[in-house]
């Protein structure tokens, strides 16, 4: 029989035809992204390497090892710690750490909390450290947080800086000079290995822990054992005296499921041991609580009869049961979680993607009644944990529901390419966001406010110059741009705003084609092709695990995104804006001009308060310069 084809079965086949080309293409950007997401992987492991080749080093003193870690220049800021800053050469950093760490009898840095990004040939990456100085029956401790950057060069991943913060120190602040007095008189203490006898005695202590065998334990310790935990929280015990209080203490954690990784030191005298130990966790709830430690033991007459531990209370604080942070955000200035405040994990939609967020609900809240209502966004490249949740905290102190969230693409939220700086979506997630907010039973439609800090200032712009559903606008430290403005920035980069423009382009065709977007680091000290590049802490705040890097934050910028950042116009919105508008901003903040201009283009109600004594990134997590702003914010919303 003659087959006829018809014009369906063209179609059908058309089809089909167009179906499989997909189907190819889905597969082809699946296998790219997996083959990048396998590099990136790679990288960052070689990174850790790196990270833990030069601590370890520099504790057993191996210094050409050290060296091998390190480019051939090395910005270093040890101020924090009483040092300098600049560049150096590996030569010339080893020159002062081989005139202070060797004059110790131990010295212990217990890393961890890694986080590591990589962009192409460059990678930052933040973490904190618990670092022991030992001498003479005596320590010094520091809890330090490091931010690092790295380079490539010749397929291997070299240090290219560290910069160190101070969070807390505790012990004899005067054996750094006891160490540097030995180095000069060439009095080196020499690295000794534990004791068997003792380390038996520790050992059979964490053994105890991981069978969860309570009289096991406490037959370790003398009766008048002493344990401290000198970087233990307020609401934590730093000492515990006497075997009944060991007793009350380590009843409470027999049913957690533990296990330890140890490394032990020894010193001059042989009944004291350092230990360098991890826990993994689980609690009775069924919640990880994997901290890091240092600790000190002595053992007398085949007992415990003191030991020192430190450990990181921000990781207590977050999974120890019963134990809580102590603000709403990464920053001191976030509100008090013991403020009465009460923060819930939500989920909406946004164009198909699920994006998370925090739901601030005030002190005493009552269910029965509707409260005032803020959604609360921040910097470019920022996560809900920074700002938002801290000036949302601080709102909803004051009988506010406030609302924070992940834009599509950033932090907890779906969405890809990731960290795509795009106006069009974070316009739309904000009007999604009043979607949510004006479905929830307490929130007055009738008194929605739109508070933008920084780069989100111009999206929550235009968002309410669209949606009037959102009643009142505020702007804390508004970066406000157009075209103009961003070519004056822009031009003085490499390339310039037009080579930025074909950067985007190049990314934006090679992301269609192969579902792979390239990514540059979002803030760098170092690397001027970065979104963020200023040297000389210009970009701290997204560098610094002090301020605001770290876990919760990515220290990348989608290349794709210098098109719509480059092209946006904040500024224009302020035509089309007829609801109130309250702008709190500094003069030595981020482009005072573009608020100007937007101020002048209002036309209704309009208020502006000027902070000079602050500076943006002040504004961003300081609590003398959050609560200064917030306090104006709050005056202006409630009268």
């Amino acid at each position: 029989m003659k087959k006829v084809i018809t014009t369906a079965t063209i179609a059908l086949g058309l089809i089909a035809c167009i179906n499989e080309t997909k189907k190819e293409v889905a597969t082809k950007n699946e296998t790219a992204m997996t083959i990048t997401q396998t590099a990136t992987t790679v990288a960052a492991q070689k990174i850790d390497t790196v990270i833990n080749t030069l601590f370890g080093a520099v504790d057993q003193r191996d210094w050409e090892a050290v060296k091998q870690t390190m480019a051939d220049s090395v910005y270093t800021d040890y101020t924090a710690l009483g040092g300098d800053s600049g560049f150096k050469t590996p030569d010339e950093i080893l020159a002062g750490w081989t005139a202070l760490l060797p004059g110790f009898e131990r010295t212990i840095h217990q890393v961890h909390n890694q986080a590591i990004w990589v962009a192409g040939n460059r990678a930052s990456a933040t973490m904190d450290a618990i670092a022991t100085h030992y001498l003479n029956n005596d320590q010094w401790t520091v809890f330090v947080g490091y931010d690092t950057e790295y380079v490539k060069e010749n397929d291997t991943w070299k240090l290219a800086r560290i910069d160190v913060s101070l969070y807390d120190q505790n012990g004899n602040t005067s054996l750094p000079l006891e160490a540097l007095k030995n180095v000069e008189n060439g009095q080196i203490p020499a690295l000794k290995d534990a004791n068997t006898q003792t380390q038996t005695v520790v050992e059979a202590f964490f053994s105890a822990l991981e069978h969860q065998d309570l009289d096991g334990l406490l037959a370790t310790l003398d009766t008048d054992v002493v344990q401290k935990m000198p970087l233990a929280p307020t609401n934590f015990p730093k000492e515990l005296v006497g075997i009944e209080a060991m007793k009350k203490q380590y009843t409470g954690v027999m049913d957690y499921a533990q296990s330890y990784q140890l490394e032990f030191f020894g010193t001059a005298i042989p009944n004291t041991v350092l230990v360098k130990f991890e826990g993994t966790i689980t609690t009775s709830e069924g919640k990880p609580y994997n901290n890091a430690y240092v600790g000190i033991y002595t053992v007398t007459n085949g007992k415990i009869t003191e030991f020192v531990e430190q450990f990181n209370p921000n990781i207590l604080l977050n999974g120890w049961p019963g134990l809580q942070p102590e603000t709403y955000s990464v920053h001191a200035a976030g509100a008090p979680t013991n403020s009465g405040i009460v923060q819930e994990e939500v989920t909406f939609d946004s164009n198909g993607m699920v994006l998370k967020g925090h739901l601030f609900l005030p002190p005493n809240f009552n269910a029965d009644k509707k409260y005032p209502t803020a959604i609360v966004t921040g910097s470019w490249t920022s996560v809900k944990e920074q700002m938002p949740d801290e000036y949302a905290s601080l709102l909803a102190k004051d009988e506010f529901i406030t609302l924070t969230f992940d834009f599509t693409g950033f932090g907890e939220s779906e969405g890809q390419p990731r960290f795509l700086e795009d106006y069009h979506l974070k316009i739309a997630d904000i009007k999604a966001a009043v979607d949510y907010l004006s479905q929830h039973p307490n929130v007055d439609t009738e008194n929605i406010t739109g508070l933008g800090v920084c780069a989100s200032s111009g999206y929550m712009a235009h968002a309410t110059a669209q949606d009037q559903r959102i009643k009142k606008l505020v702007l804390v430290a508004p970066w406000l741009h157009n075209q103009e403005i961003a070519r004056m920035i822009y031009d003085l980069r490499p390339g310039g705003t037009d080579g930025l423009l074909q950067a985007a382009k190049e990314a934006k065709i090679n992301y269609a084609e192969t579902g792979v977007m390239e990514y540059v680091l979002a803030a760098s000290e170092l690397d001027p092709l970065s979104a963020m590049y200023v040297p000389e802490n210009a970009f701290d705040y997204y560098l610094n695990p002090s301020k605001a890097a770290g876990t919760k934050y990515a220290n990348l910028f989608a290349v794709g995104s210098w098109e719509p950042w480059l092209t946006f116009d904040g500024i224009s919105a302020g035509k089309d804006i007829s609801q109130p508008v309250f702008i709190v901003h500094s003069e030595s903040g981020a482009v005072p001009q573009g608020a100007k201009q937007f101020y002048e283009l209002l036309q209704g109600e309009k208020d502006i308060k000027w902070l000079n004594d602050f500076d943006q990134q002040q504004l961003y997590f300081e609590t003398d310069a959050v609560n200064t702003a917030m306090g104006e914010v709050v005056a202006y919303l409630k009268k």
